[in-house]
């Protein structure tokens, strides 16, 4: 216990400010009388961010412990103010600030303070570099050594400055090998005043080595005992000596070998206490650092100063790169540095990249670092990619030893290998056997695996090898005797590992039993190499039998049996397929054998359980279907396919009694026939190509009447057949339709001729129609009578003269009959709704008459669209869904009179564009007053109401004023009067439509387009000859007399008048604008300033102070047409008045006010001071006084009117011509410069030490000063 007379110390306690448990902390101290009262009131008021209250501790039981006199038990003063609010999260600048006191930042302040004190010493010193002989040259940088060292010593002894004496360390302990290189780069021992010079400095640096690796107060992780040290110091003598002819290569080796030998020596026999007592900071103690940077010096040494071949150092590269990966393995707190590891594995890639080529010794050593490397990671990790990697490598490494056997030896192998395989122009393909033993041994480790139950690794591990095994696969192709060697090895290999696994995978076994079937093959091809392809194909069925009729049973071989057989099916049809051509020009029939393949999936189907007898019932199916691709083209044998096809698809169809097997056979039957009467059999005669026409028609009837047969047998397959022989007519009808359709467009393309043949047949097919549809009500049956209708039109039509006109006024008649024919059926059977068909079949009618007179235009094409928009409003009006088409009906009837128009317009000669376009418009505006005048009538015809007719006049009233707007802008040569009259009923109609008290809920929408048509009728007015007499005078005072217009506009009492105010003052708004917009340049700064004036009275009378802005940028302009007047070309000059715009925008905005959008308005007085004092830093630093004077106005702007964006400003500006000022300075002395940077990096230094040892007072200090900025505007 301590003495109470020994006098007492003070212990210096570094806490961070922000430390959740400060507080409890404090309480604590407090009650075990360690610290008084006042002292924790000091501490608060200080260092504290914020208030707290301090709660006095509950009453607890009393503990038999001693406690001094003056640490009684006592509650808290709280003598701070109450918590009112939660803390403030600091600002950006705050938390910038204090992040300066961080280890990071301390640690990178010295990194750049040593840095630029190094550089500019040096510089300084190269400029008198060639008054000093070597040893003075070399006294330099062992001055600069002596100056860190000594710095380090001193800052160790600090307690406050440990950072400061560990980057110094680093740097000292940096400088020692450079130390010894540059003794040898300057030939020191020549001389013997520079050889003693070189002894002591080389044992003065020993010295320092060892003391600073044993101050445990700077660094406490180096190792203990003597070979560390004794590795790390004779790293930097093994500089010495390098003039020696191979001794760098020597040295790096021996550096190398002896480091790793050492180093692993010194951590298998004192392991415990190597071990760091704390995480190091780059993720590996700071002796292995260095031990790396010493390594990499000498490899940096050895290649790009002494010259040495960098191939003969990949072992040494790779060998630091082992070493690198070791030492971040061994000396991490957890896992391995991830940086490290990366530098090891670059260093063990960039080692095998250099010696591939010309060591593969080395190269081979180095893989085999790399297996060892990756094999630890696989152990720890599991990973998938370091599984690939050794793979990779232990691949490559086969290719290595390769090359280490002898040339005359491999030439020989290669040489009788080849000739027993017979492949001497593919000697590359030995591979595919040579590799094979890899593939087993990747097996065996995948098995390996396996065993530890590491499932995910090993099934990867085995898709790796089953890739190689299949590229080796590829490569023996092109040699047969290769190929069927890798075909039986492969086979035993996966029969193999099939074998010894467990359990195994449905693919594995497909594979295995393909390699099977495909080493058979490519024996057969190796004894028979001649076959031709029709033998392969008879082959390769023959295989297909054998595997299907094994297949028969149950096992998963047997399964495979199957799916084999089915490629082997595919593979022969191919084979028949390829020569087709040639087999149907020559008459060969061999492909009538690939017709055993539907055979016998039908066996299959028979002897089969479900499900898998329907797969080969469907696949029966498609087997004959795609059959008839041989035989069809074949006559006589065709014959026999489609046999063949009946008999199978009536076997399936017995068993599944299937709609789809009865259509195929209804199919199959009536492509016999096709073929009977195609080739003349039995005597039949050739049939022309309008007799198929009939026959087809003749065809689709009995199909048809056969249907009825059928349904009145009533038994199950017979309903099949009639269903599938109705779908068959039903097709056949719409390919005959189809193509009598194309018969008809040929006869009035003039390309053919027509017939009567092909009127019987369209009568046939409308007769089998009404027959399918008798009794019935279909939608498809009117079509269908429908269409054959418009074709008996044309083709009665065709015998006359081949005009299409005639047709599409056939058409027209056709729609508007069956129009009255439907509303005749509905009115006859007291229909509320008719069928469909009723309403569309007349719209067909009409589009397609439309379409036939797209390219005539004449008197009468406007009548045939009146006929057609009659078609569509005929069915429009009939239901409230087809109101769309009676839109359309209306549109309809508008285009006729257009289109009437049109053709009158196209009649006279020498009429301008803007004379059509006010005939358009007046034509549109006629329309609208008809639709208007005539509602009553057309309310009880349409049936629309009367917002909806008034709509049709809005939309007709929207075009009329779009081509009233355009013509304005083109020459019109047509009568003023009708211009106006028509700009007048349109500007009537809009203002009308307006007031208040009408119907419209957008009344000032067409006040607004009533007022833009005015506009455009005044610009029409100007345009006159005695308009642009009178305007053409008062241009420059345009805007000042619109602001007269824009007054009365804006005080007149519309809502009295009928009309809501809004429109009107909106345009009393705007009008000067746009007037002023319109006049440009010409306009005289007076009128700027009248209308900048009436934007005062408006912001004054609608209390809207956002008015001035436009005000604000008149004056701009004015201003800046007086300085261009002046001949002010100065940009300062037109740069100042829209700064200071800006900061009357942020002075006087109401929005920008309010304490929420205090951000806004610092921003926006940044910007607008930035604007001015930065265009003064850019182009005025020729004259420094101007940039001052603008500088020091905006500071003491910001000092008297607390603003801190003047501040900032202002301050930022003084500084940046400052230090401009200096670097041209400096630039113009370039000794300052270098003595400035000296300077600079000592301020730097001084800078880190002053945050590392008064961090506290400093973030005080900032934190007090950003809290009164926060307090300014």
């Amino acid at each position: 216990m301590t003495s109470p007379f020994e006098p007492s110390q003070k212990i210096p306690i570094k806490l961070p400010s922000n430390h959740p448990d400060l507080l409890l902390g404090l309480d604590d101290l407090l009650n075990l009388g360690l610290i008084s009262d006042d002292q924790v009131k000091q501490i608060a008021r200080q260092y504290l961010i914020c208030t707290v209250v301090f709660t006095p501790e509950t009453e607890s039981e009393p503990e038999v412990i001693y406690r001094p006199p003056t640490a009684a038990k006592r509650p808290l003063i709280a003598t701070l103010p109450p918590i009112t609010k939660p803390p403030t999260k600091p600002s950006f600048v705050n938390s910038m600030l204090q992040s300066f006191g961080e280890e990071l930042s301390v640690r990178w302040l010295l990194f750049l303070g040593v840095f630029l004190v190094v550089l500019s010493s040096g510089v300084l010193a190269a400029s008198q570099w060639e008054r000093f002989p070597a040893v003075g040259q070399y006294g330099v940088l062992f001055a600069y050594t002596l100056s860190f060292c000594g710095f380090t010593f001193w800052a160790g002894k600090q307690s406050n400055l440990r950072l400061t004496a560990q980057t110094l360390l680093i740097v000292t302990l940096l400088l020692v090998p450079i130390n010894f290189w540059a003794m040898d780069s300057f030939s020191l021992w020549q001389n013997p005043l520079n050889l003693v010079v070189m002894g002591i400095a080389s044992l003065t640096l020993t010295f320092i080595t060892n003391q600073l690796c044993q101050n445990r107060n700077i660094i406490t992780n180096f190792p203990s005992g003597k070979l560390p040290l004794i590795n790390i110091i004779g790293l930097s003598y093994l500089h010495w000596g390098w003039k020696l002819s191979n001794f760098p290569l020597i040295a790096v080796y021996l550096a190398m070998i002896g480091t790793t030998t050492i180093t692993v020596y010194n951590q298998l026999t004192q392991p415990q206490e190597n071990t760091n007592t704390e995480t190091p900071q780059w993720g590996i103690s700071l002796y292995f650092t260095f031990l790396i940077y010493a390594l990499l010096t000498l490899l940096t040494r050895a290649i790009f100063i002494a010259g040495v071949n960098i191939t003969q150092l990949g072992l040494a590269i790779g060998i630091c790169g082992g070493l690198v990966i070791w030492l971040s393995e061994k000396n991490s707190s957890t896992n391995p540095s991830i940086l490290w590891e990366e530098l090891g594995r670059s260093l063990l890639l960039l080692g095998w990249l250099v010696s591939v080529i010309t060591e593969p010794v080395q190269a081979i050593i180095v893989s085999i670092l790399s297996l060892w490397v990756f094999s630890r990671r696989l152990q720890r990790y599991n990973l998938q990619l370091d599984f690939l990697a050794i793979f990779l490598i232990g691949l490559q490494t086969i290719w290595l030893g390769w090359r280490l056997v002898p040339n005359e030896l491999q030439r020989l192998v290669i040489s009788s290998v080849t000739h027993l395989t017979n492949s001497q122009n593919e000697p590359w393909a030995l591979l595919s056997i040579a590799l094979f033993p890899y593939i087993i041994l990747m097996l065996w480790l995948t098995d390996k695996l396996h065993d530890q139950e590491n499932q995910e690794l090993a099934d990867f591990g085995e898709y790796v090898t089953l890739f190689l095994g299949i590229c080796l696969t590829i490569i023996s192709l092109v040699n047969p005797t290769l190929r069927t060697a890798n075909f039986l090895l492969s086979t035993i290999t996966l029969a193999t590992f099939i074998q010894r696994r467990a359990a195994f995978s449905p693919p594995l076994i497909y594979l295995t039993h393909g390699m099977g079937v495909l080493t058979l093959i490519s024996s057969i091809n190796w004894f028979l190499p001649s076959l031709n392809q029709e033998i392969w194909a008879g082959i390769l069925l023959a295989i297909m039998i054998a595997e299907w009729g094994f297949s028969l049973g149950d096992g998963i071989w047997r399964r495979s049996a199957w799916y084999i057989g089915l490629v082997l099916a595919a593979l022969s049809f191919s084979l028949f397929w390829e020569n087709s051509i040639s087999n149907w020009q020559n008459q060969n029939s061999l492909g009538v054998i690939w017709l055993i393949t539907p055979l016998a999936l039908t066996g299959l189907a028979i002897r089969n359980t479900e499900p898998n007898r329907t797969t080969n019932r469907f696949l029966s199916v498609f087997a004959v279907g795609i059959s008839q691709l041989l035989t069809l083209p074949l006559p006589g044998i065709r014959l026999i396919g489609l046999g063949v096809g009946i008999a199978v698809m009536l076997v399936h169809t017995h068993y599944l009694r299937n709609q789809i097997y009865a259509g195929i056979i209804i199919g199959f039957g009536l492509s016999f026939l096709t073929a009977l009467l195609g080739e003349g059999v039995f005597g039949l005669i050739q049939l022309k190509i309008s007799g198929w026409f009939v026959v087809t028609a003749l065809i689709i009837l009995s199909l048809w009447l056969w249907r009825g047969v059928l349904l009145r047998k009533g038994t199950e397959l017979a309903i099949i057949y009639a269903a599938a022989s109705d779908k068959w007519a039903i097709a056949l009808c719409t390919i005959e339709l189809s193509a009598l359709t194309l018969h008809s467009s040929l006869i009035y393309q003039g390309t053919i001729k027509t017939e009567y043949f092909y009127i019987i047949t369209t009568a046939i097919i409308l007769g089998a129609i009404v027959y399918r549809s008798w009794g019935q009500s279909k939608e498809a049956a009117f079509y269908g009578i429908g269409w054959c209708l418009e074709l008996l039109t044309a083709e009665i039509l065709g015998f006359g003269e081949h005009s299409i006109i005639r047709i599409a006024i056939a058409n027209i008649i056709l729609g508007l009959t069956t129009q009255l024919f439907g509303e005749w059926w509905r009115r006859k059977h007291q229909l509320q709704t008719l069928p469909n068909s009723f309403h569309i079949l007349p719209l067909i009618y009409g589009a397609f008459s439309v379409i036939l007179r797209l390219n005539t235009f004449a008197n009468f094409t406007g009548f045939c669209s009146l006929g057609v928009a009659l078609i569509i409003i005929g069915v429009g009006r009939r239901r409230e869904a087809f109101k769309p088409l009676l839109y359309f009906g209306i549109i309809g009837l508008s285009i006729s009179a257009y289109e009437l128009l049109f053709y009158q317009m196209s009649l006279s000669k020498g009429e301008a564009l803007g004379d059509g376009l006010i005939a358009m418009s007046a034509l549109g505006t006629s329309i609208m007053y008809a639709y208007r005048i005539l509602t009553p009538w057309l309310i009880s015809y349409l049936g629309l109401n009367s917002q909806e007719l008034k709509n049709i006049a809005h939309l007709h009233w929207v075009w009329s004023s779009i081509l009233f707007l355009f013509a304005m802008t083109l020459p019109i040569q047509i009568n003023s009067s009708i211009v106006l009259g028509t700009g007048l009923f349109l500007v009537r109609y809009a203002i009308w439509q307006g007031k208040e008290n009408s119907q419209e809920t957008n009344q000032e929408v067409w006040v607004y387009l009533g007022l833009i048509e005015v506009g455009m009728i005044g610009i029409y007015l100007q345009n006159l000859p005695i308009g642009r007499l009178i305007f053409e005078q008062l241009l420059p005072w345009n805007g000042a007399i619109s602001c007269l217009f824009a007054y009365f506009l804006y005080i007149l009492p519309w809502q009295r008048l009928g009309w809501s105010k809004t429109p009107w003052q909106r345009t009393a708004y705007i009008l000067p604008l746009i007037i002023v917009g319109t006049t440009g340049l010409t306009t005289y700064p007076i009128t700027l300033i009248i209308v900048a004036a009436y934007y005062v009275f408006l912001a004054k009378v609608a209390t809207q102070i956002r008015f001035t802005y436009i005000s604000l940028i008149l004056i701009d302009w004015a201003l800046f047409t007086w300085f261009n007047d002046l001949n002010f070309r100065d940009s300062l000059w037109y740069v100042t008045p829209i700064g200071l715009s800006l900061l009357y925008i942020a002075q006087i905005d109401e929005q920008l006010k309010l304490s929420t959008t205090k951000p806004l308005r610092h921003s926006l007085r940044m910007l607008g001071s930035g604007l001015i004092c930065g265009w003064t830093i850019l182009f005025y630093q020729n004259l420094p006084f101007i940039p001052g004077v603008f500088s020091l106005i905006t500071i003491f702007a910001g000092l008297g009117l607390k603003v801190r964006a003047f501040l900032y400003v202002g301050t930022g500006t003084f500084l940046i011509t400052s230090i401009y000022q200096l670097v041209i300075f400096s630039l113009s002395y370039s000794f300052l410069k270098w003595i400035v940077g000296l300077l600079v990096g000592i301020l730097l230094i001084y800078i880190a030490a002053n945050f590392e040892t008064r961090r506290t007072q400093i973030t005080a200090l900032l934190r007090n000063i950003s809290d009164e900025f926060a307090n300014w505007d």
